[in-house]
């Protein structure tokens, strides 16, 4: 058997440079590497909330995502690996738009993100899910 390392996986950041991450609760679930907003109780949910707040990054104590009240460590400013819509296009250095889910692709899926870009071309993982890196260049509010 031969075991082929991944080259990242939804919601891993992508380097060790300068970033913030905030913490956030849990709205309810939250997949790792998805785009999430902040609703009006003040917790993150999957997609733009009232406004957006960033990337949920991965953490080692959960399978794939944060369930309600957990706590929610979210990417602002940096780069991370964010889930790809299924048949989505991605264009290294080209704008974002998210869907619902907080999944990314080029534009016409929903809304944009300001001041992010991709980072990368898209990469499909072993298991068949495919995924982009993402650059935040400063909170958006």
């Amino acid at each position: 058997m031969i075991f082929e390392m991944q080259k990242a996986i939804p919601g891993m950041k992508a380097d060790a440079g300068f970033d913030r991450v905030e913490s956030f609760p849990a709205g309810g679930n939250v997949r790792f590497g998805r785009v999430c907003g902040v609703n009006a109780s003040g917790a993150v949910v999957e997609g733009g909330g009232t406004r957006i707040a960033g990337i949920a990054l991965h953490t080692h104590t959960k399978i794939d995502n944060y369930v309600q009240y957990d706590d929610v460590s979210v990417l602002t400013r940096g780069l991370a690996w964010c889930s790809v819509i299924d048949g989505g296009t991605v264009t290294d250095g080209g704008a974002i738009e998210f869907n619902a889910a907080g999944e990314v692709q080029d534009a016409d899926v929903g809304t944009a993100y300001p001041n992010a870009v991709f980072r990368s071309d898209a990469v499909t993982l072993n298991d068949g899910r495919v995924i982009a890196c993402v650059e935040l260049h400063s909170p958006t509010a």
